[in-house]
């Protein structure tokens, strides 16, 4: 069970707002500076859960590198055009299994949430296309949306200002 303390926000006070620090590809850390992920003084940034948004967004500058860190460890597998507001996709038709890198939240302080890869590779037609499912943000906000929430068992304690996240077992 990994707690993470949450970030108040005086600008966004229905929102949960964590600490990340980074991301991770087959358990590398992809070089994404921190910065790219607080929240300002102003109340810019940031990063938030919401369970009301399906596909996390991350702002364009790390949502490349995280995605060019996906790639570059997906070479054995056909690619597939974008579908919608996915630019990396996998033709998968005729495949019974598939071994893909995990995918981790590095989170301020030192937790690491990694992701079964039904929360980050997800069916987007019946005839075996997948997509990586995150997308791109104009804004400098990140939002952690819920396909990579699911199963995931996650519990807010408001009123002592924390998250956690406990083991995948929904």
């Amino acid at each position: 069970y990994k707690r993470q303390p949450l970030i108040h926000n005086p600008r966004a006070q229905s929102f949960y707002y964590i600490g990340l620090s980074g991301l991770g590809v087959g358990g590398l850390r992809v070089s994404i500076s921190e910065d790219v992920f607080k929240l300002s003084e102003l109340g810019d940034g940031g990063v938030v859960m919401d369970t009301g948004t399906a596909v996390t967004r991350l702002p364009t500058v790390a949502y490349e590198a995280f995605r060019d860190g996906f790639i570059a460890q997906t070479t054995n597998l056909p690619r597939a055009s974008g579908v919608s507001i996915f630019d990396t996709c996998y033709d998968l038709f005729g495949f019974v299994s598939v071994r893909v890198p995990t995918v981790s939240f590095y989170f301020s302080g030192g937790p690491i949430l990694t992701l079964p890869a039904r929360n980050f590779l997800i069916p987007v037609d019946d005839v075996g296309s997948f997509c990586f499912a995150f997308a791109p943000s104009s804004s400098g906000l990140s939002i952690i949306g819920n396909i990579q929430q699911e199963g995931i068992q996650i519990s807010v304690d408001g009123a002592n200002g924390f998250v956690g996240f406990g083991p995948n077992v929904c």
